[in-house]
């Protein structure tokens, strides 16, 4: 999996923490799952010598320039961006601190965040397909996911119900097979809507939830 170089804790800057034992030694981020290529993760940390460098590793590699000193009491604090995925799955990363014997790691994810479905061609009427969506559950925990089918003209025809998001970032890795269009689609450019709302409503930037879109043209209806 490839991580970008720039992610490194050269960035990570001392902060107070409360002293602990230097066997006790802990870290964590803020959060257990991110978005690709998108923001940054939060590391904090304290139980560790004070004043004294440390090195930071991603998946048991050192970050180039991944260096700092802890503060006074022992801690850590400061962030990283999030690493651009190579592939659209969801990757585990294991995130260690290395001073002398204190090594505590900790775990979290990072997804894209993405819908769609395979095969992504054929005839519109019978065309049988598997929906995915990954990265559902940034927000909320195990949401439930639903595709709504917006007409042309904007107005939406009909809405499914897909399934829950599962895991730690809202994932259905596929659905059992589904008819594309479960009624009869005129031509033209639909817009498949994938959110997590149970009615439809555009989703915008800066909407308060989130939503995917898919455009599908129906150029001619086979018989």
């Amino acid at each position: 999996m490839r991580t970008r170089s720039s992610a490194v804790a050269a960035v990570l800057v001392v902060a107070a923490a409360v002293p602990a034992a230097a066997s006790a030694a802990q870290i964590q981020t803020d959060r257990s799952c991110y978005q690709d290529n998108t923001g940054t993760i939060a590391v904090s940390g304290n139980g560790f010598e004070p004043n004294q460098s440390y090195q930071v590793t991603l998946d048991g590699q050192p970050l180039p320039n991944g260096t700092g000193t802890t503060d006074a009491a022992g801690g850590i604090a400061g962030s990283f961006p999030t690493p651009e995925l190579a592939g659209n799955s969801v990757h585990a990363y294991t995130l260690g601190i290395v001073q002398g014997t204190n090594v505590p790691s900790t775990g979290f994810s990072v997804t894209p965040f993405l819908a769609d479905f395979t095969p992504g061609s054929g005839n519109p009427k019978t065309l049988h397909v598997r929906f995915k969506v990954f990265g559902f559950g940034l927000v909320t925990a195990n949401p439930v996911v639903y595709l709504h089918y917006v007409r042309p003209n904007g107005k939406v025809k009909r809405t499914i119900r897909l399934g829950k998001a599962q895991g730690v970032c809202g994932q259905i890795k596929r659905t059992s097979r589904k008819k594309l269009f479960p009624f009869s689609a005129e031509r033209g450019k639909w817009k498949l809507q994938f959110d997590t709302r149970k009615r439809y409503r555009k989703g915008v930037r800066g909407s308060n939830f989130l939503f995917y879109t898919v455009g599908v043209t129906i150029r001619r209806i086979f018989g």
